[in-house]
């Protein structure tokens, strides 16, 4: 799968590079190339993407593991995990802390940090809690008429680890969100979904109007348009050729990309249609706030530019997927955006990350040299990260982290540059296990139990699979052994199925 456009092999001195990634796992990240020789270091993945301000979602982490991934010598690190279902969920905000002499010194200063977008939550100072939108001098701003009914509902919003804030020196709120995907299709997650996002959504626009740059970032769980979306495009009929662009599409099949956003069984489209600035429906672009850093440099002539692919049907490597991870920033902001592109050679999860590299002005900070607290959200004092584990008095001495100060420190593997990745094949990235001889011989014998297999319609021997259905447990059958793929695809399934 290559990239159409390759990331820019130089940023700018005043350019910060926000990227976003679900890893669905942060532990399974470190099984890949290249992170595999990376000794497990998250700093040095931050390196790799020459990133400055990172999002992570799906973590997947539990309150033990956090010394490692929240306590880093050159970062602020903000994390929220949920606080009842262990293993699931959870966002991490990651922002470094530059030299003294760098140009986004100050611009990157962290003022403000929250956890959860409706401000219940809080923080402990002395033994109290303090909840974010009773303390201006903790809270971030913009609570006002935000859609719960009650606090229990904030608290029940908040409490599933799907937002970190942070406000930055540069008047720039960076909101990093998980938001929820409905998986199991039931009428209370729906709600449950629509009802985050009307917070969210209404949050952003608060802190538009308090003159308040916005970055949301990460993943929404929402497809924002037709062409977006490779089984929609499919289920429509809508042939692609090569030559065939996303603009194309949408004047020939002006109402199909109509109804996907404006389908009442998915209101979550038109709720995020509504906030953007760029939306194919001009009435919502004129109230939007937000515009998609990714459409806004790859334009709307770009096709399968997905950002997800199911890997139950091992669907990526025909590119049959959707996009639903994004990098928006406020409308305004757009004319700061230097490049964006989405990183579809990265493995390591379903998802592939997406960045934009945004110019700040440094003259934008008041002050040239000014010092601020470090946020109690900060995951040094959040998960009290500060005590070394005892373990380490017998082991070798390593150097202290010191928050707000860049330390360097030794890297026994050094990172290979994310640009680099672009120039090479796609299939130099996946470890394939060859099967062993036993396993040759009890494959064999597996097919010559079952017999020849059939050949599908492009003329290949098909493959021999295993039912899950409540209806046929256990029964065996016979499929293409292309992958699921977009209509006339000659690499893709051709559908092909037979019953052994």
């Amino acid at each position: 799968m290559a990239c159409n456009t390759p990331i820019e092999n130089d940023k700018a001195a005043d350019a910060c590079r926000f990227l976003t990634f679900n890893v669905n796992g942060l532990r399974t990240l470190f099984h890949y190339q290249p992170f595999s020789n990376m000794n497990q270091s998250i700093e040095n993945v931050f390196d790799y993407f020459n990133a400055d301000i990172i999002t992570f979602q799906e973590l997947k982490v539990e309150r033990s593991a956090l010394t490692k991934w929240g306590k880093l010598d050159n970062f602020y690190s903000f994390i929220s995990i949920p606080q009842a279902r262990k293993g699931y969920s959870g966002v991490g905000c990651w922002i470094r802390i530059l030299p003294k002499d760098h140009p986004l010194h100050n611009s990157l200063k962290v003022i403000k940090a929250e956890e959860g977008i409706t401000g219940r939550l809080g923080v402990k100072i002395g033994k109290d809690l303090v909840t974010y939108s009773s303390d201006s001098s903790i809270g971030i701003g913009g609570y006002e008429s935000l859609p719960y009914n009650d606090e229990q509902e904030a608290l029940k919003i908040d409490s599933e680890g799907r937002s970190v804030m942070v406000e930055l020196a540069s008047n720039t709120v960076v909101i990093c969100v998980y938001c929820p995907a409905n998986s199991t299709l039931s009428e209370e997650g729906e709600l449950f979904r629509v009802k985050f996002l009307k917070i969210l959504f209404k949050r952003i626009r608060n802190l538009d109007a308090m003159g308040k740059k916005v970055v949301l970032m990460g993943d929404l769980n929402v497809c924002r348009d037709l062409i977006d979306h490779a089984e929609s495009l499919e289920r429509a009929s809508m042939p692609i050729t090569d030559n065939m662009g996303g603009l194309e599409i949408e004047e020939k099949f002006q109402n199909s990309c109509r109804d996907f956003i404006i389908n009442p069984d998915v209101p979550h489209r038109r709720l995020f249609n509504q906030m953007l600035s760029d939306s194919m429906f001009s009435e919502m672009a004129l109230e939007g706030v937000l515009i998609d850093t990714t459409r806004l440099k790859q334009s709307r002539k770009r096709l399968k530019m997905y950002t997800v692919w199911n890997t139950f049907k091992n669907s990526r490597p025909a590119n049959y997927g959707s996009r639903i991870d994004f990098v928006l920033t406020s409308t305004r902001m757009g004319v700061q955006v230097q490049s964006a592109n989405i990183l579809p050679q990265v493995m390591g999860s379903d998802h592939c990350p997406v960045y934009a590299d945004i110019i700040y002005d440094p003259s934008d900070v008041g002050e040239k040299d000014f010092d601020v607290k470090t946020p109690k959200f900060e995951a040094r004092y959040k998960y009290d990260l500060m005590h070394g584990n005892i373990l380490d008095m017998f082991g070798k001495v390593k150097s202290q982290s010191v928050l707000g100060k860049v330390v360097k420190k030794p890297v026994s593997h050094s990172p290979k540059p994310v640009d680099k990745l672009i120039e090479r094949n796609e299939a130099r990235n996946l470890t394939i296990t060859k099967p062993s001889n036993g396993e040759k011989e009890k494959i064999s014998q597996l097919k010559n139990f079952f017999g020849e297999p059939p050949l599908c319609k492009h003329g290949k021997e098909t493959i021999l699979r295993t039912s899950k259905t409540l209806t046929n447990p256990g029964k065996r059958f016979w499929i293409c052994k292309y992958p699921k793929g977009s209509f006339g695809d000659k690499l893709s399934s051709c559908g092909f199925f037979q019953w052994v």
